[in-house]
């Protein structure tokens, strides 16, 4: 989502209640403190940090350390993402500047910096370090390359420090300490790609192993719903791939085998960390022997998922590792022969159907399509089932079997929530006059299956009037349903030209009736709905009518007059 439609993306109750929050001015302060990196303290019970992460408008992720836990945003976020639209809009109008005041204070920075001595200096940061623990493990860290220690050692400790600091006298992650901490740990990620980068392959390599190895172990004591940590060890394996990629011979082989080492560790299991050390494995290998220790760690693995309740999806993950690994090699007959002993899971069997359809043996293609159908029904595997209904409806039409075509589009229409593709797909295969008695069999097991009724039924049926041009039947059928604004205001253009009388008097109610709810959202829809309106021809008078209406009975919803008077300015 972006800034323009975040609005559209969140429940309106939270909505409403962030952006009271950012309308009151509890948004104490918005900086875009790098490129794509923006900052925020919000006042609430306690003042709360806000982080979001953007690219150009799109918002990538945000963090808050209030310890909200009802859904996926916060109040206080929603209330910066408003402050932070605003500022773009600013800045699209005016180019930001920077004050007098910011230049003096910069000024003032650099002139301190010239006239103080390095010991005042120093006094002064030790000041510091005594009042706030966290900000001298992230000096500590963020200088690390400069001391003369073990490298290990080093940073392993650097690491279990900003968690201690974090962890507070309790010995517990409380969520509003997460955001910081996942913060420190992203930076030091940073700092071991910018070494890697300038050609400190070991102590970027151990930067890395020292996040991936306690990361691992911290995720499951806090909270990362905001997905600091994750993020901080995504950064270190990706620059571990990039040390891979550049590794020598002998390194090469000192990193293999720390991938298999680490990749049978359980702490990695429980997040889907260790697929990344799998990735890397491929890479690594250079002889005999640990090809064939690979496919023995991969084959160990197999036989533990398939104790487990829900193991398909894993041992999938790792049957591909090894197709992967044999395509590469160009070995592709013994991928092949891989594929069909495990033909039993539906994503192997569809690359052997595909090739059956490739090659026109379609009866062969149907065969296995059948089976797979067979399975997934017993399993009650309902997405999979449609896929293999999608393949055999797809096998029809490559074939040109209009009684397939017919039975895999009408089964797949009532199946998929009445997907229209299936039902422009059936009616292809009848001429006008057949088709006439068919799709009046179509809307009669529609009702029949949706009795009594419902927006999905009066939605699917709408769109089949439209495409069969039944326009009365259309005006009839929105007319039963005419407490649904949004049905109205969605079918009220096929039909205002014809029937302009009563589609202004649909309007006029459900408008009305809509208007009811208390949200900023609702009266944002009321104006729309308004200016659909007064598109019809001849609403002008129900139009002045309904804002009369409003005006007079909500005059003291101040939000909802700021949004019609912007609008629909009063004429003075």
């Amino acid at each position: 989502m972006t800034f323009k439609d975040f609005e559209k993306n969140i429940d309106s109750q939270i909505l409403e209640r962030g952006f009271g929050y950012f309308q009151n001015g509890n948004v104490i302060s918005v900086n875009e403190v790098d490129t794509g990196l923006w900052e925020a303290e919000v006042e609430g019970t306690e003042n709360y940090f806000v982080t979001i992460r953007t690219d150009k408008y799109k918002i990538k992720t945000w963090e808050c350390d209030c310890p909200y836990d009802m859904g996926p945003v916060c109040k206080h976020v929603i209330a910066v993402f408003y402050a932070i639209a605003e500022e773009i809009e600013v800045k699209k109008e005016q180019p930001y500047k920077k004050t007098n005041s910011e230049k003096d204070n910069k000024k003032r920075i650099e002139n301190i910096f010239k006239a103080a001595s390095k010991e005042e200096l120093q006094n002064f940061i030790m000041a510091q370090f005594s009042k706030e623990r966290s900000l001298k493990n992230s000096f500590v860290a963020y200088f690390a390359e400069l001391l003369d220690e073990n490298p290990e050692e080093k940073y392993k400790i650097i690491v279990k420090n900003l968690f201690k600091a974090a962890h507070g006298r309790n010995g517990f992650m409380e969520y509003r300490s997460v955001h910081k901490f996942a913060h420190s740990l992203i930076e030091l990620a940073e700092k071991g790609e910018k070494i890697f980068v300038n050609g400190n392959i070991n102590e970027s390599l151990t930067i890395c192993k020292t996040l991936i190895e306690n990361i691992s172990e911290f995720v499951s004591e806090v909270d990362d719903s905001g997905g600091g940590l994750s993020s901080a060890i995504e950064n270190a394996f990706d620059t571990f791939s990039g040390i891979v990629s550049k590794a020598p011979p002998m390194l090469k082989d000192d990193l293999f085998v720390y991938c298999m080492n680490e990749y049978q560790k359980e702490k990695y299991h429980d997040f889907g960390f260790e697929d990344r050390f799998l990735d890397l494995l491929p890479s690594l290998i250079s002889t005999e022997e640990q090809e064939k220790d690979f496919f023995e760690l991969i084959n160990k693995q197999i036989e533990i998922e398939k104790k487990n309740e829900y193991s398909d999806y894993n041992t999938v993950r790792l049957i591909c590792a090894k197709i992967e690994y044999l395509r590469e090699k160009n070995l592709n007959a013994e991928a092949k022969a891989l594929i069909r002993e495990n033909i039993i899971h539906p994503d192997f069997r569809e690359i052997v159907i595909d090739e059956a359809v490739k090659k026109k043996d379609f009866e062969i293609a149907k065969k296995l399509c059948l089976e797979g159908l067979v399975i997934s029904e017993k399993a009650n595997h309902y997405g999979i089932s449609d896929k293999w209904r999608q393949k055999l409806l797809h096998i029809s039409e490559f074939n040109k079997n209009i009684p397939d075509i017919r039975k895999w589009s009408e089964l797949l229409f009532f199946k998929s929530n009445f997907d229209m593709k299936y039902y422009m797909k059936l009616k292809s295969t009848y001429d006008n006059n057949a088709w006439r008695d068919a799709s009046e069999m179509i809307v009669d097991k529609i009702k029949k299956e949706n009795n009594p009724g419902g927006y999905r039924y009066a939605d699917t049926l709408a769109k089949i009037f439209i495409e069969e041009k039944y326009i009365e039947r259309l005006l009839n059928l929105v007319q039963s349903n005419s407490k649904l604004i949004d049905f109205i205001d969605c079918y009220a253009k096929y039909l205002k030209d014809k029937y302009p009388e009563e589609i202004i008097s649909l309007y006029f109610e459900a408008i009305k009736s809509h208007a009811k709810t208390t949200d900023r959202k609702t009266y944002e829809e009321v104006a729309n709905y308004l200016k659909n309106l007064g598109r019809i021809n001849g609403s002008e008078n129900t139009l002045r009518q309904l804002l009369n209406y409003f005006r007079g009975l909500y005059r003291n919803r101040r939000a909802m007059m700021e949004i019609l008077n912007k609008n629909f300015p009063e004429k003075k």
